[in-house]
C-alpha cells in the first residue's frame, strides 16, 4: 500500500489497460477480400485449434468474419514452419502448402514493416495511396495489420527470405475504449499522478487513444521508440519526462524509459508479457495482471485480478489516503505527548503535588484514543494526496516539535493562572479537561496543511466520536462516577470558562504555526516540481 501511494509516474500499455482488447474487424482493404481474409488466418499459429482457445484478439476477430468455406479450408492446409511474432520484428511468418499444391510464405504484421518488404501489390492501388489510407485509419484509432505473400520453393525459410513479397491488403480493427479509462486519467491528474503510455501500436493509434482519454491534447504529441533510441543519454531522459505517449516501443526501450524516469521519480510499471519482465524488475513498483506470463508475475510486487487503469489509480489514491491519515495520527499523538512531557517534566519540579493523578492520566489516554483511532477513516483533501512525500516522518518532525512547543507554552500559562488560585484537586480536574481537549482540537488543525475551514469535512465517525469524547470530558467531573472513582471535583464556572478561552487561543496559535510552517518551510524544489 505504501509503494502504491508513493508512485509519481505510472507507465502502462494501451491495449487491455485503456482499451477492451476485444477487437472488431472494421474493414478489409484488398482487391480480393476473401483471399486476404484467408491468408490472414493461414498465417495464424492457432488455425488448427478450436476458436475458444485462441488468445490472439486479431486472429479471433478475423476468424469470426470467416465464412464456413474458409473455416473448412483452414483445417485442410498443412503448415511447414513459422517464425512467431515478437515485438522487435513486429511481424510473424508462416510457410505452408495450399490445396492447389503451391508452397506459400505468408507474412503478417505492422503495415509499415510489411510495406518495406513488399515489392508488388495485388491491387490497383499505389503504395502512396495505401500509406495514406493506413495513416487515415490509424488517426481514427484503428489498429492495422497488413498481409503479404510470395510463392516459395524451399522446405525451410529464414528472416532473410522475408522480402520481395506481394502486398495482399490490410485489416483495420476497432478496439473500444474502456468506460473507466477517461475517468482514470482525470483522477490521476487530480492526484498529480502522471500516466505514460508505452505501446507497440502505431503513432497514429496511440495518439488518437491518448487524445480521447484526455491524456494529451495534440495527437501528434507522440514519439516513436526508434526515434527515442537515437537520442543521447541527456536528451533521452529529457524526452522521457516531456512526452506521455510512446509508440512502437520495444521491451528494451521500455526498460530504458523506466530506468531514466527513476532518476527523479517513483515509477510504477504495469506489464504482462515475458518481454516486460526487465522493466517490471527495475520499476519501483511492478504491477502484473493475473493473465500475464509467469515470469512477469514472479518479478512483480502486485498482481491485478482485473486489468484496468482505474483499478491501479484507485489503489494509488487509497495508498496515499491511508498513509496521509496515518501521518495525521503520528503528528497529533507526537505533538500532544511531547508537549505534555515537557510540561510535566518542568512543572513537577515546581509544584508540591501531582499535576494529574495516574488514574486520570490513564482515563485521558483512553478517551483521546477514540477520536484518534477514527482518523483512519477520515476524509482527505485531494491537494494532500498530490504530495506523497509529505507522509515521511522525517519531513514532519520539525512541525511536530513546533506544535509541541505551543502545547507546552499553553500548559505553562494554564499553571501560571491556576496554581495559586485553586485547590490541587480542582487544578487536576481542569488540566484533565484542558489536556484532552487540546489534543482533540489539534486533530482538526493537522488534518490539513491548509486553513482548517477550507478542508474537506471530517468523516462521520471522527465527528461523532469527537463530539461524544468532548461531552464525556466536560461532564464526567460533575458525576458521582467521576468524583468517587477518578477523584475529580466539580470545577467552578469561572475557571472552566478560562480553560475554554485558553483552548480557543491554543487552537488559533497552533493553526497559525501550521500555516506558516507549510507556507515557508515546504517551498522546496520537490514541491515546486510537482
Amino acid at each position: 500500500v505504501e509503494d502504491l501511494g508513493d508512485i509519481e509516474i505510472l507507465c502502462a500499455d494501451k491495449t487491455g489497460t485503456l482499451t477492451e482488447n476485444k477487437l472488431q474487424l472494421e474493414r478489409i482493404f484488398a482487391q480480393d477480400k476473401d483471399k486476404c481474409l484467408l491468408y490472414g488466418l493461414l498465417s495464424s499459429p492457432y488455425i488448427k485449434e478450436e476458436i475458444e482457445s485462441v488468445r490472439n484478439p486479431f486472429d479471433l476477430a478475423l476468424f469470426r468474419k470467416a465464412s464456413p468455406e474458409i473455416r473448412q479450408y483452414l483445417k485442410k492446409v498443412k503448415s511447414i514452419g513459422e517464425i512467431p511474432f515478437d515485438p522487435f520484428r513486429l511481424k510473424n511468418s508462416v510457410l505452408l502448402d495450399d490445396l492447389e499444391g503451391n508452397r506459400i510464405l505468408i507474412v503478417k504484421g505492422a503495415p509499415e514493416i510489411i510495406l518495406k518488404i513488399s515489392s508488388g501489390f495485388e491491387s490497383n492501388f499505389k503504395k502512396e495511396e495505401i500509406e495514406k489510407e493506413i495513416e487515415r485509419e490509424g488517426g481514427e484509432g484503428k489498429r492495422i495489420l497488413a498481409v503479404a505473400f510470395k510463392k516459395f520453393g524451399k522446405n525451410e525459410f529464414t528472416e532473410e527470405d522475408e522480402k520481395d513479397l506481394t502486398l495482399l491488403g490490410y485489416f483495420s480493427f476497432q478496439d473500444p475504449l474502456k468506460k473507466t479509462a477517461k475517468e482514470a486519467v482525470q483522477l490521476a491528474k487530480k492526484l498529480g499522478l502522471r500516466i505514460k503510455i508505452l505501446t507497440g501500436d502505431s503513432k497514429e493509434v496511440a495518439g488518437k487513444i491518448a487524445q480521447e482519454i484526455g491524456l494529451i491534447e495534440n495527437p501528434e504529441k507522440v514519439i516513436l521508440g526508434e526515434t527515442l533510441d537515437s537520442f543521447s543519454s541527456d536528451d533521452f531522459e529529457k524526452t522521457c519526462q516531456e512526452f506521455s505517449v510512446f509508440s512502437r516501443v520495444s521491451p528494451q526501450t521500455k526498460y530504458k524509459i523506466v530506468d531514466a524516469l527513476q532518476k527523479k521519480y517513483e515509477v510504477g510499471f504495469l506489464g504482462e508479457g515475458i518481454n516486460d519482465a526487465p522493466a517490471l524488475k527495475i520499476a519501483n513498483v511492478a504491477i502484473a495482471v493475473r493473465e500475464g506470463a509467469d515470469i512477469s508475475r514472479e518479478v512483480s510486487d502486485i498482481i491485478l485480478l482485473k486489468k484496468d487503469l482505474r483499478v491501479v489509480v484507485d489503489g494509488i489514491r487509497e495508498g496515499r489516503n491511508i498513509f496521509c491519515n496515518i501521518n495525521k495520527y503520528i503528528k497529533c499523538i507526537l505533538a500532544s505527548n511531547f508537549g505534555n512531557f515537557y510540561s510535566i517534566a518542568v512543572i513537577s519540579l515546581i509544584i508540591p503535588f501531582l499535576p494529574m493523578l495516574p488514574i486520570q492520566i490513564l482515563l485521558g489516554n483512553l478517551l483521546s484514543d477514540f477520536p484518534l483511532i477514527s482518523i483512519a477513516s477520515d476524509n482527505v483533501d485531494i491537494e494532500e494526496l498530490r504530495r506523497p512525500k509529505l507522509y515521511q516522518l522525517n519531513k514532519v518532525i520539525r512541525l511536530v516539535m513546533f506544535l509541541a512547543l505551543v502545547s507546552t507554552i499553553f500548559d505553562f500559562i494554564f499553571f501560571g493562572i491556576f496554581y495559586a488560585r485553586v485547590q490541587p484537586a480542582v487544578l487536576q480536574t481542569l488540566w484533565f479537561i484542558e489536556s484532552i481537549l487540546t489534543e482533540i482540537l489539534l486533530i482538526f488543525s493537522i488534518r490539513t496543511s491548509g486553513f482548517f475551514l477550507k478542508a474537506k469535512l471530517p468523516s462521520l465517525s471522527l465527528t461523532i466520536l469527537t463530539f461524544l469524547t468532548m461531552l464525556i470530558v466536560i461532564f464526567l467531573p460533575f458525576t458521582n462516577l467521576g468524583k468517587e472513582f477518578f477523584h475529580f471535583v466539580s470545577p467552578p464556572v469561572i475557571p472552566l470558562l478560562i480553560v475554554f478561552f485558553l483552548l480557543i487561543n491554543y487552537f488559533i496559535v497552533s493553526e497559525i504555526v501550521k500555516l506558516i510552517y507549510y507556507r515557508y518551510y515546504w517551498k522546496t524544489p520537490e514541491i515546486k516540481r510537482k
